[in-house]
C-alpha cells in the first residue's frame, strides 16, 4: 500500500526489467558493440533482454496499465484528472535535467565532439550547445516535434509517444467511464491501433489488460492462460526484427499479460531486486546515452593506450559501463522524486482550483503511485 492506495509491484518489476534491456541493447548493440557479430541488430532483436525496442514497447503496456488500472477498479474521476494535470511535470522535470547535465558536459568538452567518436555515437550532439536550444528541446520539442539532430538525450524519442500515449489513455478512460461494452470497446480500439501498427496501441493494449486483470486475475483460468500467453511472447520473439511492427506489439502485449495473470510469474517480478530496478527505471533510462557519450568514450580512450585490441577495450569498457549507469540512476533518483512530488501537488492544485471555480467544496485527494 501507498498512501492507502495499493501499488502492484509486478508493474514496478516489468519497468525496471524492461530499463535493464535498453542498457544492455544501447550499450553492447547500438552504442559500442566489440564486433559485428554484436553489432547485427537482427540477430539480437531476437534475444529477449537485448532487444531495446521490444523493452520499450513493454514500457507502453506498463504505462497504460499502471495509469488505468486505479480509475477501472475505483472509478474515482479526481484522482484520474490529478494525474493528467501533473503529467507533463513528471515527465518533463527528469528530461530537462538530464538534458541539462548533458549541455554542461558537452560545452565543458567532457563529452567528445562528433569526430571524435565513433560510429554511431557520432550521429547525435553534433550541434553547438545553447542555452535557448536546451530549454526549447527539453520543455517543448521533445514531446511535440522531437528531432534526433536537435536531441540531448537520444533515448528521448520515446518521450512524445508517452506523452500523448498517456493523454490517449486519460481521454478514454474519461469517455468510457463506466458500461458493459466498455472491455470491448478497448478491445476494438486496440486492434485497430494494432493492425496500423502504432506504438499507441501498447498504451490502449495496457488499459485492455487492467481491465482484464480486474476482471479475471484472481480465477484459476486465468492463471494457467496467462503461462501460456507469456510462453507465447518468448516463442514469439524469435520472429522478430530490428524494425518495429506488428509482432513487437503482440510480443509485448502477450509478455505483460503472461505476467499480469500467472501467479508464479507475477512473482518473479515481485521482489526486492525488481522493487529496486523499478524505483530507479526511469532515471536509468534518461542516464544511460550521457554517461556512455562521456564516461566510455573517455574509458575507451584510455585503454587505447595500453596496445589492447579494439574489441578487447570495447568489451572492457561495456562492462565497465554497467555499474556506472546504475550508479547514475541512484545519483540521478532525487530529481525523479522531485517530479513525482511536483506533479502531485501541482495535479491537486489544479483539482482544487477546479473546485473553487466550479463551487464545489474542496475534498481531499489520496495520493496514487505514478508511473
Amino acid at each position: 500500500m501507498a498512501g492507502g492506495t495499493k501499488r502492484f509491484r509486478f508493474l514496478d518489476g516489468l519497468r525496471g526489467w524492461a530499463a535493464v534491456g535498453v542498457l544492455f541493447h544501447h550499450v553492447f548493440v547500438d552504442g559500442l558493440p566489440p564486433n559485428s557479430f554484436m553489432a547485427d541488430r537482427m540477430i539480437w532483436s531476437k534475444a529477449l533482454f537485448v532487444n531495446g525496442t521490444l523493452a520499450v514497447c513493454v514500457f507502453f503496456v506498463v504505462s497504460g496499465f499502471s495509469l488505468s488500472i486505479r480509475y477501472l477498479e475505483t472509478g474515482d474521476e479526481r484522482g484520474l484528472a490529478r494525474i493528467a494535470f501533473g503529467r507533463y511535470f513528471r515527465l518533463a522535470v527528469p528530461i530537462f535535467a538530464i538534458c541539462a547535465l548533458t549541455y554542461v558536459l558537452l560545452v565543458s568538452g567532457f563529452i567528445p565532439p562528433a569526430d571524435q567518436r565513433p560510429t554511431p555515437l557520432d550521429e547525435y550532439l553534433r550541434f553547438i550547445p545553447a542555452l535557448e536550444g536546451l530549454l526549447s528541446f527539453s520543455l517543448l520539442k521533445v514531446f511535440v516535434s522531437y528531432s534526433n539532430a536537435e536531441t540531448y538525450d537520444p533515448p528521448l524519442w520515446t518521450m512524445s509517444y508517452e506523452f500523448f500515449g498517456s493523454f490517449m489513455v486519460f481521454a478514454i478512460l474519461a469517455v468510457m467511464r463506466t458500461g458493459t461494452l466498455r472491455t470491448w470497446v478497448f478491445a476494438a480500439t486496440f486492434a485497430a491501433l494494432a493492425l496500423w501498427q502504432s506504438f499507441y496501441a501498447l498504451f490502449i493494449g495496457g488499459i485492455l489488460l487492467a481491465d482484464l486483470f480486474r476482471q479475471f486475475h484472481t480465477r484459476k483460468p486465468a492463471e494457467l492462460l496467462g503461462g501460456a500467453l507469456c510462453c507465447g511472447g518468448i516463442i514469439l520473439c524469435l520472429f522478430l526484427n530490428a524494425w518495429f511492427g506488428f509482432a513487437y506489439i503482440a510480443s509485448a502485449m502477450l509478455l505483460t499479460a503472461g505476467v499480469a495473470f500467472c501467479g508464479p510469474v507475477r512473482r518473479l517480478f515481485e521482489n526486492s531486486l525488481s522493487d529496486f530496478l523499478g524505483r530507479i527505471s526511469y532515471p536509468l533510462y534518461l542516464v544511460q546515452a550521457v554517461i556512455i557519450y562521456s564516461f566510455s568514450l573517455w574509458s575507451l580512450d584510455a585503454l587505447s593506450t595500453f596496445g589492447l585490441a579494439q574489441s578487447t577495450q570495447r568489451w572492457i569498457v561495456d562492462f565497465a559501463t554497467l555499474p556506472v549507469a546504475f550508479l547514475g540512476a541512484i545519483a540521478f533518483s532525487p530529481a525523479n522524486d522531485f517530479a513525482v512530488a511536483l506533479s502531485r501537488k501541482f495535479g491537486a492544485m489544479a483539482i482544487a482550483a477546479l473546485d473553487r471555480l466550479s463551487g464545489r467544496p474542496a475534498q481531499s485527494i489520496r495520493p496514487a503511485p505514478l508511473p
